[in-house]
């Protein structure tokens, strides 16, 4: 009778361990694979941004075997599977330049710093991006969207092979600069944003099954002041605009205060890993703590003889003026312009109440006109680009450490230009 007792404990506890396999199993096929897509230009893509920061993965992220970029990593095999993410050298073929360190790394360590163990799931991050190329060329029918597309469906085939749950819940977008080239309008930017948004969203979900929206998180393009269209910041503006009014797409931070290369154009290595951890912080406001996080942006503004109040939302209050890390282009970046497009002398600036800046001209300011920010410069950067002095206080909060310098990451006021109401 004991060896009958014996053997049924024996088949019990098997069908116990047995249970538990497959309900620990059970529970990896409920982790989550997030797909952290890194569209647009030559900033996606590390170019110049050498020598490499992150050769060794700090957390459980994940790339294509081939490597980050899809486009100029390619081989044969390199949809081959999931390995490990680090960032690697290699040379553009089209221009010759080195591609180093992307966004991505930063992007990853800030993301999974900022959720520490709570945090069980995995990012996958790849860069199907493009340089020297404009919106509608990426977004339209051809061999970008084709490119973009085929990241999705490979990575999707790879996640679901191992078992888990994969979805796409943002596109990082680094672009601008070629359609400040080609004078693109601010109008048809923002119409082939929010279109391209809508076409990305229905594909996705196509494959994924996800039924959270896809957002795009952009950065601000700053670097119209060497650009063929010199001095025309309305792609910046336009970025502006749309991360104002859409529900789906906003900006994680304008760049003039990120170091640049020699070019005025593209990133230090530190600047490419900067703007990775910007966009991060934006993404766990919107997927984990499920804030509608927008920009520093301009909620009102009001204005009574020669005094003009602008009211800012804020993401981490206060605001302040921060000449340490940009230098002031003179009234810390804001200028005013009456109806008839004359400049007028601005005679003193200031904050109060946290979220509201004052504005006091030499003479009466007649209602009607447009006040400009971050519209001026010669180059591109903290120096001397197209910037202002205005930030919020987030990096009281958030810092990374990069090369061996704690930075801080505030949210910095976008270029813009608002309309001062009659």
């Amino acid at each position: 009778m004991s060896i009958v007792i014996g053997k049924a404990m024996q088949l019990l506890m098997g069908m116990v361990i047995s249970l538990n396999v497959q309900n620990s199993f059970s529970q990896q096929r409920t982790d989550t694979v997030y797909h952290i897509v890194m569209y647009g230009q030559s900033l996606m893509l590390g170019t110049g941004s050498v020598p490499l920061l992150s050769v060794q993965q700090q957390y459980n992220t994940l790339m294509f075997s081939g490597g980050i970029r899809s486009g100029y990593d390619a081989d044969a095999d390199y949809y081959a599977g999931l390995v490990p993410l680090t960032e690697k050298i290699v040379i553009s073929k089209a221009s010759g330049a080195k591609l180093g360190e992307t966004p991505a790394t930063g992007f990853s360590e800030e993301f999974n710093s900022l959720l520490g163990s709570a945090w069980s799931n995995t990012l996958l991050l790849s860069s199907p991006a493009q340089g020297s190329t404009s919106i509608a060329a990426l977004t339209g029918q051809g061999i970008y969207w084709d490119r973009f597309k085929k990241d999705i469906i490979e990575a999707s085939r790879l996640v679901f092979a191992r078992g888990k749950k994969y979805n796409v819940p943002f596109i990082l977008w680094n672009q601008g600069e070629k359609d400040i080239d080609g004078k693109t309008s601010a109008d048809s930017y923002k119409n082939d944003m929010k279109w391209f948004q809508q076409k990305a969203d229905e594909f996705i979900k196509s494959v994924t099954g996800q039924t959270n929206a896809v957002k795009i998180l952009m950065y601000q393009t700053v670097s119209h002041n060497v650009r063929k269209a010199m001095g025309n910041p309305e792609i910046a503006n336009a970025q502006y605009e749309l991360a104002k009014s859409e529900a789906n797409i906003t900006i994680s931070n304008t760049t003039y205060q990120l170091p640049y290369l020699k070019d005025n154009v593209h990133l230090t290595n530190v600047g490419s890993k900067w703007n990775g951890a910007d966009h991060a912080i934006a993404a766990k406001a919107l997927l984990i703590d499920k804030v509608n996080w927008k920009p520093i942006y301009v909620k009102g503004i009001s204005s009574s003889k020669n005094v003009i109040v602008v009211d800012f939302h804020v993401p981490v209050p206060p605001i302040v003026f921060d000449e340490i890390n940009v230098s002031n282009p003179g009234n810390y970046g804001f200028r005013i312009f009456n109806k008839s497009g004359k400049e007028l002398a601005i005679k003193d600036v200031y904050i109060k109440n946290g979220d509201k800046v004052y504005i006091s001209t030499e003479e009466e300011m007649k209602k009607g006109g447009i006040l400009w920010y971050g519209n001026n410069g010669i180059a591109t950067g903290a120096l001397n680009g197209a910037r202002g002095n205005l930030r919020d206080t987030q990096g009281d909060k958030f810092t990374i450490e990069i090369a061996g310098k704690r930075i801080r990451l505030d949210n910095w006021c976008p270029v813009f230009k608002e309309e001062i109401p009659e």
